[in-house]
This record gives structure tokens, C-alpha cells and sequence, in this order.
């Protein structure tokens, strides 16, 4: 185990095997408890032979006479390396997104619960921010899954590199990345204006170009962002507002920071339910088509232009600013396209009757 012969140590000091990880500190408490308990253990690193270092589980026993006088110390050594390897493997499978290795969202909302009871104490506010990656689906769609992984990684390295050590960057799953900002100022607008000055450097660095194999690619972020203070919003309220900024930078036209409008906070329906309210939509015919008359320099009609519009039951006319960056995301683009088109005819058609 320890790399040394038998001839190499017996009458040496155990010190030999010291690795210089412990503090004096550690080395007192263990003497203490084996002079006041007769006995210590524990985990402790010390080095082969070699100079490799490695963990191992000590028992250190006092051997006493008749009289209780220390004659000897016994210790057992067990190498424990595969062990240690075992459990950081199980907690970077539990914590970690495997393909990036950036925190995964277990992770993300045990640190954002550390920063919130943080902020409390120390009065200074902080910032989460929704990261989504713009037209992604497009890229695994026409280029493959292993070229939008080699994205994602690219974008995790540069995420990492625009913010701070005592910052948390973090993957939610898919094409979705949260940065957590720390220690802002206390004042709200100076906070905004520091988490703005990261989410504009966030946003300049995604703009390079990536190298995806032999790909050279443009990708843009989509950015929403809010501020946290003490424990005012739950972890699941933060990132639901993070995420609803998100999506008004979607809706913005892509390739934008934005930070919540808190009169959109309570009543601003993103997302997952959106994406099951368009299904019905199709389902239940609540799309509708405008059309705008096209004609030539003598005024003379030559043909209309479809426009859509989605009638919703409770939020009344919807422009298509409000609901195609989804549809063109979860892939309900192409039945929403194939309506307009059957529409539009249906509509010529009945013109060309009606003359």
C-alpha cells in the first residue's frame, strides 16, 4: 500500500507517510482524543513511497500494561482510494450534467437556497439569469445531436468564463443554462445595473462564432434575468421569473437580455402551459387568418397576404410575435403551417365561386 519494504521503515517515525494535507490543528485533536480516549480514527491523506497521494481510513488503538501506561499504538490502514473515487462519482452523477459538467438543477437550487439565507444576513442582493439558446432545435435538426453537443459544451466553457468564482453557472436541461450572480450591491438599481454589465458580457461572448467540427456557427442566447433579495421569492418562484423574462427577450426578437417587468410577474403565462394551450388551439380551430388586399402601382388588386392571428379564449387576439417563437421551438410549426395553408386555399377557392 505504502510503496516502502518492511527494512525501509520498521523503526521509522509514521511521519514518513506524511502527506502535508493535514494542519497541525488536525494532527492535536487526533493526540487528544487518543490520549484521553485511547483511541482515534478517521479518514486522513498520506503518500506512497512515490510521492502519490491517497486516502485511507486510520485506527489508531493505545496498547496499555497492567498499570495503564502506554506501551505501543496500534494502527490499521485501509486504502480507501476506489472508495473515495466511488462516492465522487455517485455525487457527480447526483449534482452534475454529465455533458457539460456544470452544476444540474439539484445542484443550482441547493446553492440558490445557501445564496438566499446569504443575502439575508449580508443585505446584498443578487441575480439569477435564464439563459436559452436561440433556433437550437434547428441546429440537432439539420446538422445532428452530436454537433449540438459539441455547442452546448462550447457554451458551458464560455458561460464559465464571464462571471466569478463565487458565481454559479448551471444547466437545466436541453438548451437551457441559469447563472447565478452573487454579492451584487445593495441598492437595487446598482445590483440591475452590475447583473446587466454580466448578462450584456454573457450575451457578446455566445455571439462568437463556434467551431462545431468542420461547422463554423453563429448561435445567439436569449437572456431574462431578475433580482433575488433575502428570502422575498422561493427558489421555484426565482426561476419562474427568470424564465419569464426569458421568454419577453424570445418575444423581443431573440438575441436580448432582459430583466422581469414586475407588473408581469403574477399574471405572465410562459411556457409550459403555453405550449399545451397551442395544441388545443390547433384542436379547437382558435387560430385565425386576416388578410391584407396587395396591389399594384395602378391600385389594382393582385392578391392578399394571410396573417395569423390566435383568438384565446381569456387573453383575446394574440399577435404572432406572442406565440410562433414557440410553435417554432417545440416543432408545432409545421401542423400550425399546414392550417394556414389549408385555410388560405379554402379562402381562394371561395372567392374564385364568389366573382
Amino acid at each position: 500500500m505504502t510503496g516502502y519494504s518492511a527494512d525501509e521503515v520498521i523503526g521509522q517515525n509514521p511521519r514518513l507517510l506524511h502527506s502535508g494535507r493535514q494542519n497541525p490543528d488536525f494532527y492535536a485533536a487526533m493526540w487528544g482524543s487518543i490520549i484521553n480516549k485511547g483511541t482515534w480514527e478517521g479518514e486522513i491523506w498520506n503518500q506512497r513511497k512515490n510521492g502519490e497521494i491517497y486516502p485511507e481510513y486510520l485506527t489508531i488503538t493505545a496498547v496499555k500494561n497492567p498499570n495503564e501506561i502506554v506501551t505501543h499504538y496500534v494502527s490499521t490502514h485501509t486504502d480507501i482510494t476506489l472508495r473515495k473515487a466511488a462516492a465522487e462519482e455517485i455525487e457527480r452523477l447526483a449534482f452534475y450534467d454529465p455533458l457539460t459538467r456544470l452544476p444540474n438543477r439539484r445542484l443550482l437550487q441547493d446553492r440558490l437556497k445557501q445564496a438566499l439565507a446569504a443575502s439575508q444576513r449580508s443585505g446584498r442582493k443578487g441575480a439569477l439569469m435564464f439563459i436559452d439558446l436561440d433556433n437550437f432545435k434547428t441546429l440537432n435538426d439539420t446538422l445532428g445531436h452530436d454537433i449540438g453537443d459539441l455547442l452546448l459544451q462550447q457554451v458551458a466553457e464560455r458561460l464559465s468564463s464571464c462571471v466569478r468564482e463565487s458565481d454559479t453557472v448551471a444547466r437545466q436541461g436541453g438548451d437551457e443554462f441559469v447563472v447565478m450572480l452573487q454579492d451584487l450591491s445593495e441598492q437595487p438599481l446598482e445590483a440591475a445595473k452590475q447583473a446587466e454589465i454580466t448578462g450584456n458580457k454573457i450575451r457578446t461572448t455566445l455571439n462568437h462564432p463556434y467551431q462545431l467540427a468542420t461547422h463554423n456557427y453563429i448561435s445567439t442566447p436569449s437572456i431574462g434575468a431578475t433580482l433575488f433579495s433575502g428570502h422575498e421569492r422561493t427558489v421555484d418562484e426565482l426561476l419562474k421569473n427568470a424564465d419569464i423574462a426569458m421568454y419577453q427577450a424570445k418575444t423581443s426578437g431573440r438575441n436580448a437580455l432582459r430583466f422581469l417587468r414586475s407588473a408581469d410577474a403574477g399574471r405572465h403565462h410562459r411556457p409550459i402551459s403555453l405550449e399545451g394551450e397551442l395544441r388545443k388551439a390547433l384542436e379547437n380551430r382558435q387560430f385565425h387568418l386576416c388578410y391584407q388586399l396587395q396591389i399594384d402601382s395602378a391600385h389594382r388588386p393582385l392578391g392578399a397576404e394571410a396573417l395569423i392571428r390566435w383568438l384565446h379564449p381569456e387573453r383575446g387576439l394574440m399577435s404572432p410575435a406572442e406565440f410562433i417563437p414557440l410553435a417554432e421551438e417545440t416543432g408545432l410549426i409545421l401542423p400550425i403551417g399546414q392550417w394556414v395553408m389549408e385555410t388560405a386555399c379554402a379562402q381562394l377557392k371561395a372567392w374564385q365561386q364568389s366573382r
